[in-house]
């Protein structure tokens, strides 16, 4: 789904690299129209990527402020046609092009090797040719001016393709994940930072490492929100920075999905508790066995009205099917559609911010505990409570 509905998912990064702020709205926009999506449903091309713009999936012109810039966001969209062959199909038209050469050299018992490469090309091309594309669209937000972006996918291979066709447009730039450990960098206060730092167990700065090494933060979040969801009135406040007023009132919880993981006899397992529960006795009973929270579905609230949900993924902190209150701006008969679309956008990224914001007042409470001198007593408390 895209960054409009009603629920999205969500994979962060932060852009790095030399950005001229005289020169980055014309010089963006241009990159952006050098790398534009182009068709290919005249030809029997496989795939084709590039860039469209948020609001008209068809269009890759980006010649006009308005088609990407939202104030200093710049917003636009990943779009994909694959033409995609069903393998049985394939399988039938090779089957009758090899038949069709055999009667054709009487004198040869079966297709020589070479042939059979060669078919299997005439094979794919024809079906090709006749087959439409399937397009795939996947919006950006990029805040220029937090270089923090936005991607609206969390399937590895299309944020591998994301990620290359961005560093092939903005050769002068660089995507990091905004993985876990820099999520916690950026919100604690100085002080802590350090205590942060030395918790760290990477060796490097390899992204990947800091990623794999530092997993115990969600894991560690996930098990302390689970616990406080059946022990406490899940009452906190806004410590962060965003759109919302400090000591601003919400409730957090988790509810609905949870997922766990852990080694086995034979190789690792997975457990997905799903629907309402009462007392989660069998999520409790795995942890005491050693399973490790993964993902778990938040719910953030400031009152019934207002409320935000979002699976998170542990190990990197994505949001998945990330859903804000539905709130829609008024319309006016005589409304100009581009005003229309651009109310539509803000209000819909006030309420993903509002989301964030309270998230990551969440994570500072807890890592303000995880990395104090109470976490021990509060870890033994967690320990206990789950043998009872």
């Amino acid at each position: 789904m895209g960054f409009l509905a009603t629920s999205a998912s969500i994979c962060y990064f932060q852009v790095t690299g030399s950005l001229n702020p005289q020169e980055k709205f014309q010089d963006l926009q241009e990159k952006l129209a050098a790398e534009g999506f182009r068709s290919i449903e005249q030809s029997s091309d496989e795939l084709s990527t590039g860039w469209v713009q948020l609001d008209d999936y068809d269009c890759s012109d980006f010649t006009s402020p308005n088609s990407c810039w939202r104030d200093h966001y710049l917003c636009f969209s990943l779009r994909q046609d694959r033409r995609r062959i069903p393998a049985a199909l394939l399988k039938r038209r090779v089957i009758q092009l090899r038949e069709k050469f055999l009667a054709e050299q009487p004198t040869l018992n079966y297709v020589p090797k070479g042939e059979k490469e060669q078919i299997l090309d005439q094979a794919r091309s024809s079906l090709l040719s006749r087959t439409l594309p399937t397009p795939s669209f996947y919006d950006v937000i990029w805040d220029t001016d937090r270089q923090l972006l936005r991607f609206c996918s969390l399937g590895q291979n299309t944020i591998d393709s994301f990620q290359g066709l961005f560093h092939q447009t903005f050769p002068g730039l660089r995507l990091q994940l905004f993985h876990p450990l820099a999520r916690a960098t950026q919100i604690l206060p100085e002080e802590l930072r350090k205590t942060l730092q030395q918790a760290n167990k990477a060796q490097t700065e390899n992204i990947l490492e800091q990623i794999e090494a530092n997993r115990w933060l969600g894991i560690d979040f996930l098990q302390w929100l689970f616990y406080r969801t059946l022990n406490s009135d899940s009452r906190y406040q806004v410590t962060t920075s965003g759109p919302l007023m400090e000591k601003q009132p919400f409730t957090a919880f988790l509810d609905n999905r949870l997922v766990l993981v852990g080694g086995g006899q034979e190789g690792v397992q997975k457990i997905v508790v799903a629907g309402p529960q009462d007392n989660y006795l069998e999520v409790k009973a795995a942890l005491r066995q050693g399973k490790q929270l993964e993902e778990a579905t938040i719910h953030l609230q400031q009152n019934e009205d207002d409320a935000w949900k979002l699976t998170l993924k542990g190990e990197r902190f994505q949001f998945g099917s990330y859903r804000t209150p539905m709130i829609r701006p008024e319309k006016e008969p005589n409304d100009d559609p581009q005003v229309e679309a651009e109310a539509a956008f803000f209000t819909k990224l006030a309420a993903v911010e509002e989301g964030e914001q309270m998230f990551n007042s969440l994570l500072k409470i807890f890592l303000e505990l995880r990395l104090g001198e109470q976490w021990k007593t509060e870890q033994t408390t967690i320990l206990t409570w789950l043998e009872e």
